[in-house]
């Protein structure tokens, strides 16, 4: 089953590995970078470590640093660039400011509740590439609920004239967030239930999101504001 049919017809989503690991190094330096509080170089793993003493507000703040870097988005394709091929070709809408993802462990932090992105206004034809800066061997990651059993409990919920819901945000999911080795990304439909767990461990997890579409493909809500024009070769 190729990545395509995998996504459309199979799971809904899939594991694989980068296609240009060297640039997607070069956006995990950038980040790196960017998230020090001074000009003394430290890598990703000693990161983690540090993130764990930071309080709330600075860590907003270092968020908050972050918006002025906006082509994360783009390195981010470019790693990735014969994926993004197979699935939306040559010309795609992509979103401008990428998701840079920070969860800290414990039960008092930010916890990532149970939904699905079509919820959120982009349209069905929208793809999501999910990617740590590191490897991920705990519960520290995003749990994925299988295309089936996510269509099902989204049908409920409807029926009842909701959107995410009680039944989708107190639901039981018994599904372990995925591992994945540093250069391995998930790549996902909106129609994807995910989320993530409360987790222990002794480093926080740094992550990055985009999501793009064929410009072939109508948008919803998520419009030109959202996403801009890119082509994949260039």
């Amino acid at each position: 089953m190729d990545i395509k049919d995998q996504i459309i017809n199979g799971p809904g989503y899939a594991i694989v590995p980068i296609d240009d690991l060297k640039c997607f190094e070069k956006l995990r330096k950038v980040i790196t970078q960017k998230l020090q509080s001074n000009k003394s170089k430290i890598d990703i793993e000693k990161l983690r470590i540090k993130m764990m003493t930071m309080s709330k507000s600075e860590i907003n703040n270092v968020m908050v640093g972050l918006l002025s870097f906006n082509q994360a988005s783009e390195i981010m394709l470019k790693s990735c660039r014969n994926i993004v091929k197979k699935l939306s070709g040559e010309e795609v809408f992509l979103q401008r400011r990428a998701n840079i993802i920070f969860n800290l462990p414990g039960k008092e932090q930010r916890r990532q509740w149970p939904h699905y992105e079509l919820m959120s206004g982009v349209s069905p034809f929208t793809y999501i590439i999910w990617a740590p800066f590191h490897d991920l061997d705990d519960d520290g990651g995003v749990f994925y609920i299988d295309q089936t059993k996510s269509f099902k409990t989204i049908k409920k919920e409807h029926k009842q004239g909701l959107v995410n819901g009680p039944l989708i945000l107190k639901n039981n999911y018994n599904e372990k967030p995925a591992k994945l080795k540093y250069g391995e990304v998930i790549i996902f439909n909106p129609f994807i239930l995910h989320g993530n767990i409360n987790f222990t461990s002794s480093m926080a997890r740094i992550a990055c999101s985009i999501r793009f579409q064929s410009i072939k493909k109508p948008l919803m809500q998520k419009n030109t504001d959202y996403y801009k024009y890119y082509k994949v070769n260039q």
